[in-house]
């Protein structure tokens, strides 16, 4: 077993991994301290990791099952798990999600099953930055009243695509604007308010902002009300965290016990603006808790 040093980040959550190589494979306690790292944090980064395509996609697998997203415009070619993130254009169309993910929201918990995980490799990063937010949803439910905690523990949220703050398609905080054929795909679907986590057992408030749009047996404008109660809750300042990715950062964040969001980016101009992300979809538990 390779010996790894868990370094945690600025802002309460999230650590950094030192000490593996992912462009080899790992053995099997090597993974293993990996992701109990990763449940333990929230977060984890890789930082300097030179990786060809099989080496990420083989990572990747290590987080759970691969799971191709909605978008599938935006997929790479030949491998529809992978998800392009982007601020490069070609004839006037962006490569990947470019405003898709800038405003606070859980990834793909608008379809069953949800995203237990997010994992993103960065190719290019434009040298001014652009932080991702992260808010931990496991600290904003243990902070709860005990009367907030029993009037949410089992209560059901309604979610579908979109962005419930902002449902302009052509506003940079909308969710990705999707093509007629997606739009007739979406559906609504159920997801519990408060979800214990399926490998610690840790309580978090899930997916209170971005794709909830109800709750189940309310009223909507009280659904409503405390959706954004939980959402503001959950996006102060002391459960926030962020990381600007540089070229060759591994990161991946548990979509059960996080919100996110991107910046607004501007299209680039030039190389040194320039930003390209892998990302993957990963539903299920890791392979080495099966």
């Amino acid at each position: 077993m390779t010996t790894i040093e868990i370094r945690p980040l600025e802002g309460g959550f999230g650590a950094e991994i030192l000490g593996l190589d992912l462009s080899k494979p790992l053995d099997f306690d090597s993974e293993k301290a990996l992701i109990d790292a990763f449940h333990a944090n929230q977060f984890v980064v890789l930082r300097e990791q030179e990786l060809a395509f099989e080496d990420f996609d083989s990572v990747t697998r290590a987080f759970g099952d691969q799971k191709p997203h909605f978008l599938d415009h935006l997929r790479m070619r030949g491998h529809p798990a992978i998800l392009m993130l982007s601020n490069i254009f070609e004839n006037d169309k962006p490569v990947g999600v470019y405003e898709g993910a800038a405003f606070w929201h859980t990834d793909v918990a608008y379809q069953d099953p949800p995203n237990s995980s997010t994992v993103v490799y960065a190719l290019e990063c434009p040298e001014g930055g652009c932080p991702t937010e992260f808010a931990n949803c496991h600290a904003a439910y243990d902070d709860l009243p005990d009367a907030m905690k029993a009037k949410v523990d089992d209560l059901v949220a309604i979610h579908h695509y979109g962005n419930r703050w902002d449902m302009d398609e052509n506003s940079p905080t909308s969710a990705e604007r999707l093509t007629p054929e997606q739009k007739r795909a979406v559906t609504s679907v159920e997801m519990p308010l408060v979800r214990r986590h399926h490998v610690t057992g840790r309580k978090a408030l899930y997916g209170c902002a971005g794709s909830s749009f109800g709750i189940v047996g309310w009223p909507e404008d009280e659904a409503i009300a405390l959706l954004d109660e939980l959402a503001r809750h959950c996006i102060q300042e002391k459960y926030r965290m962020a990381w600007d990715y540089g070229v060759g950062d591994l990161a991946a964040w548990d979509t059960f016990a996080t919100l996110h969001k991107a910046q607004v980016q501007k299209p680039a101009q030039g190389e040194r603006d320039r930003r390209v992300l892998w990302r993957v979809s990963v539903t299920g538990k890791p392979r080495v808790y099966q």
